[in-house]
């Protein structure tokens, strides 16, 4: 197991739930998105003529779909800085910095290789997923490897 529970303190246990609510959230708005690519119609073909809409939604509905898919982005960078202010070990507070560092640097690579990707290719892909899984993923694997290479 990568998080051994023994070794987290509680800031570190109740920081690592809510990131994996912040990310339940991310996926859940993407997927409540009808108009987005959605990989639920490629699952389940026959869903989709019940929740794509081929008109053109209101400038308001536009606006607040915005904001919902921004809402739990916007808790993940509120749940990593309050820990960083909690930490009190000035060391982990260091690798976790780098750490989502190197997550921000992996996510904005994949982003850029997938809009490549979609530009050549004729089918969208939902980045949103994407963007939340790969931050998440690298940040973890980055903030291990951080530990690895100082013991």
């Amino acid at each position: 197991m990568a998080l051994c529970k023994k070794n987290l303190t509680p800031l570190q246990r109740r920081s690592i739930q809510r990131m994996g609510s912040a990310m339940i959230l991310t996926l859940l708005t993407n997927l409540s998105t009808p108009n987005l690519p959605n990989p639920l119609f490629d699952v389940f073909p026959r869903l989709s003529p019940f929740l794509v809409r081929h008109e053109h939604s209101s400038a308001l509905v536009v606006v607040l779909m915005a904001m919902v898919s921004a809402l739990p982005i916007l808790a993940a960078v509120w749940i990593a800085g309050r820990y960083l202010t909690q930490e009190p070990d000035e060391f982990i507070r260091s690798l976790v910095t780098r750490s989502l560092l190197w997550g921000f640097a992996a996510t904005m690579a994949g982003t850029a290789a997938m809009s490549v990707w979609m530009n050549v290719s004729s089918r969208p892909f939902p980045l949103m997923v994407l963007n939340a899984d790969l931050f998440f993923l690298s940040s973890a694997l980055a903030f291990r490897w951080m530990q690895w290479s100082y013991r």
